[in-house]
């Protein structure tokens, strides 16, 4: 009977994301995507295009931190977010035609001001996305996201392996065809999904400075991973090219399929998790075999970089959806802080190496990676933040019932619901009896409560910020302190306790 209801649950997560039909224009990201590709990065032919990098990225972060700024005091309109949207596309593609230019006339002054123009360009036309993605509830954002960041993959792949101006000409067309994917975009009729409640309103401002600091540290690390040893870019041949934009492809529908096919939860612990491994994977390499594996281990950090844009935007318009702030507050500073940090690791490197470092740079060099990974994982691989709503849960969920189908009540103990429902000091009561008479921890106790409240272990485990595992594991060692075998068993000994206490 339960395999057949989760059975259920999984069709029917399936399904919502084409419950409407499938709106091909919100893939116009991944326009975008291969834009930046081709002007930013020198398609991923080497880690990145090197000074042109560093200049490019630099506007491009300040740009999203200024606009956040301004979003801040002034909220965005929809004239203004038209102004964004246009400016973007033509900032794009004039940075784009000097890049050409400059590359065929070895100019550095055309190129200097194609790495201003093109960087500016960037923070607009990403942003321009925001307006249209911000309308969609979280499991087709997850959807169209992950397939255009595996298609915009896919496209710097194939013209990684073209001429350098055929590259260009190429980018050169991609503004125009964001913007005509993205007009049509924020015009599609996809229905009204109710409006979230603004619960990340109540955060403390501690979470956003836990949360952006976590950001700026992995993007450092990032960036010094980017230019190892000495700054200047590496290399990437047809093998660790593959490795990039394939693996890329690979972990993209990998999370299409976790969160929508088998209808598992796509938390941000999960996610950033599987940043941290490839990441750390890249370092290890690195710091073992810093000659020989160099190409690859900066192939599988690039990986983790790229696959970090679909995180932070499938997270960030999660956040979005949930605060009265505007959007453009919401990705621009996250996105600066993570682009600015990267751009400072990447100028420190040349830094490093202008004053002829080189003897001892490399250890010292993975051993700043390496902090700056272990702070960005103690920041945000925690269940503490955020407070107030687990990052990436379904709008639709029902915390009480979400493994029951549509149309059946919960079963619950109505005498034990009275009882711990009616006050949350209730439930701390039985809380507080649990833990004196029965040696429980402060989490198992907190399980067993709600458990006797008839709520379900995925309901436990978002209410309590843990993993659905840590709950078993919770109940089971509660269990056995209590005595009991079954959740009947709690519920009578709760019931016991609560008709003592009256």
């Amino acid at each position: 009977m339960t395999d057949d209801i989760d059975a259920r649950n999984r069709a029917h997560a399936w399904k919502a994301p084409w419950a409407t039909p499938f709106f091909a224009p919100f893939l116009g990201l991944a326009a975008t995507r291969v834009w930046m590709q081709c002007t930013f990065f020198g398609a991923y032919a080497q880690s990145d295009a090197g000074t042109l990098t560093i200049v490019n990225q630099l506007f491009y972060g300040l740009a999203m931190l200024i606009g956040a700024l301004i979003a801040l005091k002034h909220h965005a309109m929809p004239e203004a977010r038209r102004a964004v949207s246009f400016a973007g596309t033509f900032l794009m593609t004039v940075g784009s035609i000097l890049i050409l230019l400059g590359s065929s006339s070895s100019n550095m002054g055309i190129l200097l001001a194609a790495c201003i123009l093109a960087g500016i360009g960037g923070a607009l036309g990403g942003a321009m996305w925001i307006e249209a993605y911000i309308r969609l509830d979280l499991r087709r954002c997850i959807l169209y996201a992950f397939l255009s960041l595996a298609l915009g993959s896919f496209g710097g792949l194939v013209l990684s392996f073209a001429p350098v101006t055929t590259m260009l000409a190429a980018g050169m067309l991609m503004p125009a065809l964001s913007l005509l994917c993205h007009q049509r975009a924020v015009r599609i009729d996809i229905g009204t999904p109710p409006k979230p409640k603004p619960v990340f309103d109540a955060e403390p401002i501690s979470t956003a400075l836990i949360i952006v600091g976590g950001l700026a540290a992995f993007g450092f690390a990032l960036g010094v991973a980017r230019g190892f040893p000495l700054g200047q870019p590496v290399q990437l041949d047809v093998p660790e090219r593959m490795v990039h934009q394939l693996g890329v492809i690979a972990v993209s529908l990998f999370i299409i399929w976790w969160s929508l096919v088998k209808n598992r939860r796509l938390g941000f612990s999960f996610l950033w998790r599987i940043e941290i491994t490839l990441v750390a994977f890249g370092t290890l390499a690195l710091s073992l075999f810093p000659d020989d594996a160099l190409p690859l281990a900066v192939a599988v950090i690039n990986a983790a970089d790229t696959l970090m844009l679909g995180i932070m935007w499938v997270t960030l318009q999660d956040v979005a959806r949930h605060t009265s702030r505007d959007a453009y507050v919401i990705y621009g500073l996250a996105w600066a802080a993570r682009v600015l940090a990267r751009d400072a690791a990447r100028v420190l490197l040349v830094f490093v190496a202008s004053m002829g470092a080189a003897a001892y740079a490399a250890s010292a060099i993975v051993g700043a990676m390496s902090f700056a990974l272990a702070l960005s994982m103690v920041m945000l691989l925690t269940s503490e933040i955020p407070r107030t709503r687990p990052l990436l849960t379904w709008d639709d969920e029902v915390p009480a019932s979400p493994a029951l189908p549509s149309g059946r009540k919960e079963d619950r103990n109505p005498a034990v619901d009275n009882a711990l429902d009616a006050s949350d000091g209730s439930l701390e009561r039985t809380e507080a009896w649990l833990r004196e008479h029965f040696g429980l921890s402060k989490r198992e106790a907190q399980v067993a409560a709600l458990i006797a409240m008839g709520r379900s272990k995925i309901y436990i485990a978002e209410h309590l910020f843990i993993a659905d595992n840590t709950v078993r594991t919770h109940a089971k060692n509660a269990y056995a302190k209590l005595g009991v075998h079954s959740n009947q068993e709690l519920i009578d000994l709760i019931e016991q306790q609560e008709a003592r206490m009256r």
